[in-house]
């Protein structure tokens, strides 16, 4: 038994080692190259939102195409029928695209299709073109109520870095930040003491507030200006470039404008939404503030709202 084991064993180690492994035929041969040079892609690049890209390309096939189509992310953006062609088993044009407005990656494939539309092949080539965002995107940036004696508390905000900044080190920052954020009471009427304003985003050169403890008098103070977007303006799917901010936000800011947004909360009143602020900075970059959450509802020093912010570059 052992005798036999053994010359299965042999005969299976010579019949891996006699094992060749051979490629897979290409049937159709299919070859596909990119001339580069200007604005013509031919190979992997990022680009500007709505830049023009061209693919000079020429694909080859050793039997006849009877298609050549171009796709971005799998679909079909383009179809040339080879019908009158001479040659049909080489194809050459240029074409050209405006990229998405839209951030994130858009591959093109150029491919060659027989005359029942079967895939024939591409040359295992694809371009991946990265569009590149216009818009800062700063997201879970935690705004405090401003505390008064550690002077701590991250209550300034700057659009430009994401950054925020407590009093302490606001000072040597102040050129950078454009907003602030507080518990606003000063805004009592003189017949109630309930009516507090509550989570208040305001602009340093407001006339109010003048927070008594906090000495800004020697910042720079940015103008930014605010109003409270509309419930049909949505901060993920509708501000997806710096075009979209410029049309929802810049086009809803013509009037109404304010140095100071009180009364902010995550719930929507009427056709007002009290998380959706657009703004406008000094620099006359526009942008929108979305109030993911807030903790409290008292000015406590441990009071804090939660922002996600974009804004145009």
């Amino acid at each position: 038994m052992k005798k036999y084991i053994i010359l299965l064993f042999a005969a299976a180690a010579v019949l891996s080692a006699c094992e060749k492994k051979v490629d897979p035929i290409d049937t159709f041969g299919v070859t596909v190259e990119y001339r580069g040079g200007g604005k013509n892609v031919s190979g992997n690049i990022e680009v500007n939102p709505k830049d023009s890209i061209y693919l000079d390309f020429t694909i080859t096939s050793q039997t006849d195409m009877a298609y050549v189509e171009i796709q971005k992310n799998g679909v079909k953006v383009d179809t040339f029928r080879l019908t009158n062609a001479t040659n049909k088993k080489s194809f050459s044009l240029v074409k050209g695209y405006r990229t998405d407005s839209a951030s994130g990656s858009y591959t093109y494939r150029v491919l060659a299709r027989d005359p029942v539309a079967v895939f024939m092949g591409d040359g295992d080539k694809s371009i991946t073109v990265t569009v590149k965002p216009d818009f800062n995107f700063w997201s879970y940036r935690i705004l405090q109520v401003p505390d008064t004696t550690n002077k701590t508390n991250k209550c300034y905000y700057s659009t430009t870095n994401g950054k925020v900044y407590s009093y302490t080190d606001g000072a040597a920052n102040s050129a950078n930040i454009d907003l602030a954020y507080y518990w606003d009471t000063v805004g009592r009427s003189t017949t109630s003491t309930t009516d507090d304003l509550k989570h208040t985003i305001y602009a340093l050169n407001a006339a109010q507030p003048q927070i008594p403890f906090y000495d800004i008098s020697t910042w720079t103070k940015n103008a930014t200006v605010f109003k409270k977007m509309p419930t049909s303006i949505n901060f993920v799917s509708g501000l997806t470039s710096g075009g979209a901010i410029q049309t929802l936000i810049g086009g809803n800011m013509t009037s109404g404008t304010s140095s100071k947004i009180t009364g902010l909360s995550t719930t929507p009143t009427g056709s007002i939404s009290n998380s959706v602020i657009g703004f406008k900075t000094a620099a006359g970059k526009f942008g929108c503030i979305l109030v993911r959450y807030v903790n409290g509802d008292s000015p406590n020093a441990t009071t804090q709202i939660e922002v996600d912010v974009k804004v145009q570059k």
